[in-house]
């Protein structure tokens, strides 16, 4: 009953909490080179959004500040990891995306990412059991390309590639840069794997282009005013407890 009102309270075509969500995310995003799908999904699905509506308002404005956080940050990309997340995530994610086409989407993957953030919340960055975290990453090969599939499936794989990055390359400047191309990539494969049915989505283009500008400013204002004063190790201890909070805000949704 409690959830139902809480559901029914926010549940809005409001443009207001449309623009705070992306507000909310592209702050993330602008941070971490991840946020506006990882935020912005499960925010959107709490207030009713439909998969593929949302998918539309969030896959533009991802990119874009994708794109700008690669121009500032080549020099710190880890290209070898790039490689390998090219050739194993991406066919992966194009997988993943046609399945998401064809079918309802198995309901308990959000679940399981939550799960997953929690285990590498607090493994890791919080130091419980660090060690059968890093085994849990040894095989590359079958991360990158679950982490694709489960992208392409839910928009929610961000987490399995940020936390990867994040716990293989502390320094930060290398971590977002090396996230914002690799997750570019995977916003792209969306764009042009799901086309045939965002086109059909009833989304205003100018309502795009505001939240596309709105997402780039807060990254301006975060990449200035915050980022840059963030410590490699406090850039580490703030992203525990984002995936914490993201891995309630997944079962959340699934409650309700």
């Amino acid at each position: 009953q409690i959830s139902m009102t809480i559901l029914t309270l926010i549940s809005t075509d409001s443009p207001w909490l449309l623009a705070m969500v992306v507000v909310l995310a592209a702050a993330m995003q602008s941070l971490f080179g991840l946020g506006v799908l990882f935020l912005g999904t499960p925010l959107l699905l709490l207030l009713g959004y439909p998969m593929m509506s949302l998918l539309s308002l969030l896959l533009p404005i991802s990119l874009s500040i994708s794109l700008l956080q690669i121009a500032r940050g080549w020099k710190h990309v880890q290209w070898t990891f790039v490689w390998k997340f090219v050739l194993f995530a991406l066919p992966s994610v194009a997988l993943g995306s046609f399945l998401l086409r064809s079918i309802t989407v198995w309901s308990m993957l959000p679940v399981c990412i939550a799960a997953y953030m929690l285990f590498v919340a607090i493994g890791f960055y919080f130091n419980a059991f660090p060690k059968l975290v890093e085994r849990w990453m040894h095989n590359q090969v079958l991360y990158l390309f679950a982490t694709g599939l489960l992208h392409g499936l839910t928009n929610l794989g961000g987490p399995l590639l940020s936390s990867f990055v994040v716990t293989k390359y502390p320094n930060k400047h290398q971590s977002r840069a090396t996230i914002a191309i690799c997750y570019g990539s995977l916003v792209a494969v969306q764009l042009i794997s799901l086309y045939p049915s965002l086109r059909m989505v009833p989304t205003s283009k100018s309502t795009v282009s505001y939240l596309v500008l709105l997402a780039l400013a807060m990254y301006f204002l975060f990449d200035k005013w915050v980022f840059h004063r963030l410590s490699n190790e406090k850039f580490k201890q703030v992203f525990g407890p984002i995936l914490v909070l993201m891995s309630a805000l997944l079962l959340l949704r699934a409650w309700m």
